[in-house]
């Protein structure tokens, strides 16, 4: 029966997920931004879950995060060897380390997804969400999970090795934070927004206005988004409608799939065939 390892555990980790969803979706409707966001848009960011899923656990056979351990191997890395807390308040303060350097890593990558054309050609998918909700926090393309490793988790590797800390715990902390951000929740901080992150606070990251386009990248901590100047603090009853300015949902699994490529292929980039120009639009979110 070992053969059944693999499905029923990866089984557990939709189920996890779903009921993960169902949590936030419960919280949702206690004060939603959009109180009557279409069924059929959040239908489909749930199937783009079980389909974004399957195709990263099959890059994942692929062994890609061995990368990080060869790479470590060849340049005598990793090249900070950070001490174990000795109790609660120095593990406590690594944790917060940690999460903040992730966090740097990560406002670069999201920065060059929205500046670099050729990222944001995968990365806007994300972003054609129009009803914002729980469930858009993976409706991401999977090209996501190898380009995450290339940018963060390599960069993280070579650099710091954190002894003592449970990651395993930090990442689900990292995962419910991502969802958290993404909910259609009309929850405003205040002035606390500019300590941590919030949904206010990543929905006018997800705004097509021109005052919002290339704002808020952080995903835990604006305190990068303020040193880089690329910080918006979100006014009170500040909740704009999101997604592209050429407002193309792309809910449709074929053409989710096969957009970066469509893209990268098309007269912008290599020009193996033709189609029609983009509607007019802000650079980075059309």
């Amino acid at each position: 029966m070992e053969w059944l390892a693999g499905p029923l555990g990866f089984s557990k980790y939709l189920l996890t997920g779903f009921v993960m969803y169902g949590v936030f979706m419960g919280v949702e409707r206690l004060r939603p931004v959009e109180p009557r966001q279409p069924w059929h848009h959040l239908r489909f960011n749930l199937v783009w879950y079980v389909v974004y899923s399957c195709v990263s656990l099959a890059i994942q056979a692929l062994g890609i995060s061995r990368v990080i351990t060869l790479a470590q191997t060849w340049l005598g890395a990793p090249w900070v060897i950070l001490p174990a807390p000795q109790n609660a308040w120095t593990y406590g303060l690594m944790a917060l380390l940690h999460l903040l350097v992730t966090d740097f890593f990560y406002y670069w990558f999201h920065r060059w997804q929205h500046t670099r054309p050729f990222l944001w050609e995968q990365h806007k998918f994300h972003h054609s969400d129009v009803s914002l909700n729980v469930t858009s926090t993976r409706r991401v393309h999977w090209l996501e999970d190898p380009l995450l490793l290339i940018f963060l988790g390599l960069p993280m590797g070579l650099l710091f090795q954190f002894n003592g800390l449970a990651l395993g715990i930090l990442a689900f902390v990292e995962i419910l934070w991502l969802q958290f951000i993404h909910m259609n929740l009309r929850l405003e901080l205040g002035w606390f927004s500019s300590v941590v992150t919030g949904p206010q606070y990543h929905r006018i990251h997800h705004s097509f206005q021109d005052e919002h386009i290339d704002k808020n990248f952080s995903a835990f901590f604006p305190f990068w988004d303020i040193v880089f100047k690329t910080y918006h603090h979100p006014r009170r009853g500040e909740f704009p409608p999101t997604g592209l300015t050429s407002t193309e949902p792309y809910n449709h699994l074929w053409r989710a799939n096969l957009l970066p490529f469509r893209e990268w292929l098309g007269p912008n980039y290599l020009n193996l065939y033709p189609r029609p120009k983009r509607r007019a639009g802000s650079a980075g979110r059309s």
